[in-house]
């Protein structure tokens, strides 16, 4: 999540560098919003300090004096109370802003990398490393074709299931599948990563602090009596694995593996 004090002071730096993404971005509004939070910052600290002195002055003289009701006394508090809801109405202002500044700036893209190549399209993309030769060879088969011809899926049956562009692996493209999971697994684990079987199912907090939310909200699938998401990865709650901990150094690096269907 981009830093909304950077956005504020310096708006214009941000939309330039989100633009090499290959798209516009115009953030004037979240700019003006940034700003209006940060005046009611001020108006209330103003507020709150006034509120403060007014409430030891009230102390004193109720210390001071016999009668808690004195006309001076009176007027006084009544002048607390309006503090009081004036606070109370800043605060409410503050709370609605910061709730939609956070929707607005959650849905931006991350700054690019300065080593990022800038480019119109993929042709534009530079090859860093390559590894093995490609094979060249004429009539070369699709691996769907030779998935048919082995008898490892079955997509006509499927469409009866879910709906085109659905497969059902069958008999060895089962086993296949299965074999390539652990394979996966063990070779990390075996590499001291630690294994993690997570739920299937995660909440809104974990999927937005992995980026996921608001971005791809009419991409993904959620529960509609509860606050959750059918997992896209199993990137999402290995992530929220250590949401709202504070990680002490010394014990990193953490490496975690996991398979999420």
């Amino acid at each position: 999540m981009l830093d909304q004090k950077l956005i504020r002071e310096n708006p214009k730096f941000v939309e330039e560098k989100l633009s090499t993404r290959g798209k516009v971005f115009n953030l004037s509004h979240i700019n003006n919003l940034t700003i209006q939070s940060k005046e009611i910052d001020i108006e209330l600290c103003s507020l709150q300090s006034e509120s403060k002195n007014l409430s030891k002055i009230i102390g004193k003289q109720i210390r001071d004096s016999n009668n808690n009701q004195t006309e001076n006394l009176i007027e006084l508090k009544e002048k607390g109370n309006k503090y009081k809801l004036k606070i109370s109405k800043f605060e409410e202002q503050k709370r609605k802003l910061d709730e939609q500044i956070k929707f607005e700036i959650l849905r931006l893209p991350n700054l690019p990398s300065e080593n990022t190549p800038f480019g119109d399209n993929e042709t534009n993309n530079i090859e860093l490393r390559e590894w093995g030769d490609p094979l060249k060879k004429d009539n070369i088969k699709t691996h769907w074709e030779i998935a048919e011809n082995l008898k490892l899926f079955d997509s006509a049956k499927t469409t009866k299931i879910s709906k085109s562009r659905f497969i059902t692996l069958t008999g060895n493209g089962a086993r296949l599948e299965r074999a390539l999971i652990n394979f996966m697994i063990d070779f990390h684990t075996n590499n001291g990563y630690l294994e993690l079987m997570p739920p299937a199912l995660v909440n809104s907090d974990s999927l937005q602090g992995s980026g996921q939310l608001p971005k791809f909200s009419e991409e993904s699938f959620k529960c509609s009596n509860d606050d959750l998401w059918l997992s896209p990865t199993a990137e999402v709650p290995l992530t929220a694995f250590h949401k709202q901990e504070i990680i002490d150094p010394k014990t990193l690096p953490i490496k975690y593996v996991a398979y999420s269907p």
